[in-house]
């Protein structure tokens, strides 16, 4: 199958959003478009002030692939990108990517191979390598892999990595897809998934993504996304009164006095 053909009925959509046009994001777009499963499109949704240059620019850079379509919007907020890569889709699968990681060549095929055995599992992640903008190595984490294990995990922590999952867009878009949560929008969409009951997780224990780690991560440890983090199991606290979500929420407002860098 030629990369011109693959676009025509893709089995699997690439989606990443970013608001920088550099080295990292063409690094990322590169792993994306040299895997061994041909059958895909990619998305890449550009957000931001500066959005129309940065579109213009990819646009012309990726004209010659029929894979790649690259979408816009001023508004900034990563949820509200990610609904229009979901809305856009074509594909029954979603993969996403953050634009600064690298995907594993047989990411797609490893989860889509997955995915296609295991019709219960809605969301698929997997183990990951932690890498510099030099693609030196400096780490690994692995994830729990069983559904049991991620939704014992999902009371107090995420246990899942965004840029590393694949997942069913009919069941993503039957909880309302990316609704909220600044900073904190994956953690928000897995518990309002863990409420379906007839959903399941896994994590693949491969390592299928290079994670570009920041120098501070600040947005993760900010006031907001701790905030939006404790919303979501107060949440669902108040929806099935199960004491592990409180006792969660608990823990995430302690964190955000604690571990908090910025609001």
């Amino acid at each position: 199958m030629t990369a011109q053909s693959s676009s025509l009925d893709p089995k699997i959509t690439w989606l990443i959003c970013t608001n920088k046009d550099d080295a990292l994001l063409h690094r990322a777009i590169q792993s994306c478009l040299t895997q061994t499963m041909h059958s895909f499109e990619l998305l890449v949704v550009v957000n931001g002030i500066d959005y129309v240059e940065i579109l213009r620019d990819l646009q012309h850079r990726y004209a010659g692939d029929s894979r790649a379509k690259i979408f816009g919007t001023p508004i900034r907020l990563l949820n509200f990108s990610l609904s229009i890569g979901l809305h856009h889709a074509r594909s029954p699968y979603i993969a996403r990517m953050d634009a600064d990681d690298v995907a594993a060549p047989d990411r797609l095929e490893r989860q889509w191979t997955f995915l296609e055995k295991n019709s219960r599992v809605a969301v698929l992640g997997s183990a990951y390598h932690l890498i510099d903008s030099q693609d030196r190595i400096h780490g690994e984490v692995n994830c729990p892999l069983t559904d049991a294990e991620i939704r014992r995990k999902l009371f107090f922590r995420n246990p899942i990595c965004h840029p590393s999952v694949m997942f069913r867009r009919d069941a993503i878009q039957t909880v309302g897809g990316y609704l909220g949560g600044q900073n904190a929008e994956d953690y928000d969409l897995w518990l309002r998934i863990a409420m379906q009951k007839e959903w399941e997780f896994a994590n693949l224990p491969e390592k299928l993504l290079s994670y570009n780690v920041s120098l501070d991560g600040s947005a993760r440890r900010s006031r907001t996304a701790y905030a939006n983090v404790a919303a979501a199991q107060l949440r669902n606290f108040l929806v099935t009164r199960e004491p592990r979500w409180l006792l969660g929420t608990a823990l995430t407002s302690a964190k955000s006095f604690f571990r908090a860098s910025r609001a």
